[in-house]
């Protein structure tokens, strides 16, 4: 049986409740992380996310940590087993899942490391095929669409990802991160200026895709070997018919 301890990151880097808001996008910006536990006096008191910088635009202000972490963090224990660890972080619709010792923070695993196991030891899925598990109500943008916009649209969807289309074909992703790294978004909104920013100047190309006739195992696979935690799904000329995340070939590995 595979356990938490054998799979998770130990001693992960994390912020202070005290620490600027600013500081803590800084890192995530330069570092690509989607989350940092947030600690004091090494007791984890809470957790924040990419979704919850981009709520603060601007480059110079006083907020903390602790005024937009999240304080109820759902955890995971060293001992726990894999796939009760999975099932934990698909119920509550999360990514990461830091790991507690008597309320300590010990580690941290991800979607990403617990798919990487399954690839390594050759789990196989109780769903075979993406078509079973795939979305095909997608939220998308446009390669010409105001960069802006879409970092709007993201804070309000909830999704950290979108797929962006030319001429009606899938040509990339654009994230959060992206975003983030991007910059001018939140410099135009902080001074209030319009810079019309489009999305193909953030976006990462070429597109990785699947089709709808892909085996799971095999959209794992370029997931881990990416580095990507989604992928839309296209026919053979590219047009957009779907798209997987994470969190969808996790649930079907679990069942």
């Amino acid at each position: 049986m595979i356990l938490v301890k054998d799979v998770m990151t130990e001693n992960p880097e994390y912020v202070n409740p005290s620490d600027l808001v600013t500081k803590a996008r800084s890192i995530m910006r330069k570092h690509s992380r989607r989350c940092f536990p947030v600690v004091e006096d090494r007791k984890l008191t809470g957790i924040v996310t990419r979704g919850d910088v981009m709520k603060i635009t601007s480059s110079k202000t006083n907020l903390l940590v602790e005024g937009i972490m999240t304080k109820n963090v759902i955890t995971a224990t060293s001992d726990e087993n894999l796939s009760s660890c999975t099932r934990k972080m698909i119920k509550a619709s999360v990514r990461q899942l830091p790991v507690v010792e008597d309320d300590t923070l010990v580690g941290i695993i991800s979607a990403y490391d617990i798919l990487s196991v399954f690839v390594k030891n050759g789990y196989t899925p109780v769903k075979k095929r993406i078509s079973e598990i795939m979305t095909t109500d997608v939220i998308y943008c446009e390669q010409e669409d105001e960069l802006s916009k879409i970092w709007d649209k993201m804070y309000s969807s909830g999704f950290s990802g979108f797929p962006v289309l030319k001429k009606g074909k899938v040509i990339g992703m654009i994230t959060r991160s992206d975003i983030i790294k991007e910059g001018s978004v939140r410099l135009s909104k902080e001074s209030g200026r319009t810079k019309v920013v489009p999305v193909k100047r953030a976006i990462k190309t070429p597109a990785i895709t699947t089709t709808v006739n892909s085996k799971i195992e095999d959209a794992t696979k370029i997931m881990t070997e990416s580095g990507i935690i989604r992928l839309p799904i296209t026919d053979k000329e590219g047009h957009l018919l779907g798209i997987v995340d994470v969190e969808d070939i996790l649930r079907a590995y679990v069942g």
